[in-house]
C-alpha cells in the first residue's frame, strides 16, 4: 500500500478529525523536507506522535523513534547511534537509494534493548511494517482492526497498533475506556492488574481480542483468564519482527493450556538442534543501525529457545541469553551493572531477573561494598524507570558458586 496523504482523511484517530490530521501533517511535512538525517520522534502525546510519524512518511524522511523518558546514559547511546548517519543504511536496504525521496526508500529505526551494548535501533521499512500489519489482519479474519492502544508509540507494540488501524481502515483510540469489539495489546503485568478490577474485567470480556505478549505469561494468570473466558491471544514476536509473528488463537487458548502458537502471515519458524528459534518473515528487520551487517537470508536467529510440536505449533520455553523481560520491557543486566558499579563505594555487582508473579521477571541487583541508602535517586539520573531494580541487596559476597553460576536468593 503506497502512502497517500488522502488516506488520512477519515476520522480514524480518536480525538482528532481526518481533516485536522491532514492539515497538521501537511504543515509539518513542509517544514522537514529535504533533510537526510532521520527525524527523531520522541513525543509522549500520541496525537503529536501520529502527526510527526505521518509527516515524516509524507516528506520522504527516515524516522528514528526515541523514548522521551530515557535517562542521560540511554540518550547518549541513542545520539551516538544516530550520529552514524542515514547514508550508512544504503548497504542493508536492497536496491534502495536512501538519498532519494519516497517513503519506500526510507527507514524506520525502532529502539530495542539488546542483550549487550544497551540500546539498539532495528532497521525497518514501510514495507516490513506493512507486511506485519497485513499478516495480523489476515490472521484475525480480514476485517478492519479497531484498536485501544495503551502502550507507548515509540515501542514496537504501540507503533504497530497505530499502523494496523491505518492499513486496515480501522479506528484507534489511546485509552481503554471503550474496548467493546476492539483489539488491545497488553503485557502480562497489565493483564494481571486489570483482573484485580471486576469492572475492568467485565469490560475486557467484550473486547475482540486481547493480545498478550512481551514476556511469558504465567500459567496461573492464563488459567484465571480462561476461567473468566477473556478473549486472550498470547503472541510471540519482537522489535526485529515488527511485533507478533506467531500467536495462539483465542479459541485454542480457552480450551487447551498446552497448545502452541501458529505462524502469522507468511512467517516461517524453525528451531535448530540447539533449541534456538529462527524466524523468516516479510516483516523481518534489515539489521541494526550502526551495527555490523547481518546475514538474514536464512532468517533471524533469535535469543529465544523453544520447540515445534507434531502439529507444527511453536512453544517458547525461555531465553538463551541473559536478557531480563520485566513487565514486557527488555532490560540488559550488563547495562544496569555498569551504572551501579560507577557509584562510589560499590565493589562487585550482579544484576539478574528472578521469577515474579506480577512482572514475569523482576530485576534484582546484588552488590558488595558500602551500603547504599539513596540508590534509587542515583540510578534515576542514568536509567529509565523500568530499568530500575525492584530490589538492591547488599551482600558480603555475590551468590555465585565456584563456576560463577547463580546459587539462588539468599
Amino acid at each position: 500500500m503506497e502512502f497517500d496523504l488522502k488516506s488520512l482523511d477519515r476520522d480514524w484517530v480518536e480525538g482528532i478529525s481526518g481533516q485536522e490530521l491532514i492539515a497538521r501533517v501537511q504543515c509539518r511535512a513542509k517544514s522537514i523536507q529535504g533533510q537526510d538525517q532521520p527525524l527523531v520522534i520522541d513525543q509522549a502525546d500520541p496525537h503529536d506522535f501520529t502527526v510527526e510519524f505521518f509527516a515524516a512518511v509524507s516528506a520522504g524522511r527516515s524516522v528514528a523513534l526515541a523514548n522521551p523518558n530515557w535517562g542521560a546514559q540511554e540518550r547518549e547511546q541513542f545520539d551516538a547511534l544516530i550520529g552514524f548517519g542515514i547514508a550508512s543504511l544504503g548497504s542493508v536496504i536492497s536496491g534502495a537509494k536512501c538519498s532519494n525521496a519516497g517513503h519506500q526508500d526510507k527507514v524506520i529505526l525502532v529502539p530495542t534493548g539488546g542483550t549487550t551494548n544497551g540500546i539498539k535501533l532495528a532497521i525497518h521499512t514501510w514495507k516490513t511494517l506493512e507486511a506485519a500489519c497485513n499478516g495480523v489482519q489476515e490472521f484475525l479474519g480480514g476485517a478492519a482492526i479497531d484498536s485501544c492502544c495503551v502502550l507507548p508509540l515509540y515501542h514496537v507494540s504501540g507503533l504497530m497498533q497505530l499502523l494496523r488501524s491505518y492499513h486496515s481502515d480501522g479506528y484507534i483510540r489511546f485509552d481503554e475506556d471503550e474496548v467493546e469489539g476492539r483489539c488491545l495489546s497488553y503485557v502480562p503485568t497489565q493483564l494481571r492488574r486489570a483482573l484485580l478490577d471486576k469492572k475492568r474485567t467485565q469490560a475486557l470480556s467484550t473486547a475482540r481480542v486481547i493480545f498478550v505478549g512481551g514476556a511469558p505469561m504465567a500459567e496461573s494468570l492464563a488459567e484465571e483468564a480462561r476461567e473468566l473466558k477473556l478473549p486472550v491471544m498470547p503472541v510471540y514476536g519482537m522489535t526485529e519482527t515488527a511485533a507478533m509473528v506467531a500467536a495462539i488463537p483465542v479459541a485454542d487458548f480457552l480450551t487447551d493450556s498446552r497448545v502452541g502458537a501458529l505462524p502469522i502471515g507468511e512467517t516461517k519458524i524453525e528451531v535448530g538442534s540447539s533449541g534456538r528459534i529462527s524466524i523468516q518473515s516479510p516483516s523481518l528487520f534489515k539489521g541494526y543501525h550502526g551495527g555490523e551487517p547481518l546475514d538474514l537470508a536464512r532468517g533471524y536467529l533469535s535469543g529465544d529457545a523453544g520447540y515445534i510440536d507434531e502439529n507444527e505449533r511453536l512453544h517458547v520455553t525461555g531465553r538463551i541469553d541473559r536478557l531480563v523481560i520485566s513487565g514486557g520491557e527488555k532490560i540488559d543486566p550488563c547495562e544496569v551493572e555498569d551504572v551501579v558499579s560507577a557509584i562510589a563505594g560499590v565493589e562487585e555487582v550482579m544484576a539478574l531477573g528472578l521469577p515474579d508473579p506480577e512482572w514475569g521477571q523482576k530485576l534484582v541487583v546484588y552488590y558488595t561494598g558500602q551500603e547504599l541508602v539513596d540508590w534509587e535517586e542515583r540510578l534515576k539520573e542514568q536509567l529509565v524507570s523500568y530499568k530500575l531494580p525492584k530490589e538492591m541487596l547488599r551482600v558480603d559476597r555475590l551468590p555465585l558458586d565456584e563456576k560463577g553460576k547463580f546459587l539462588g536468593p539468599s
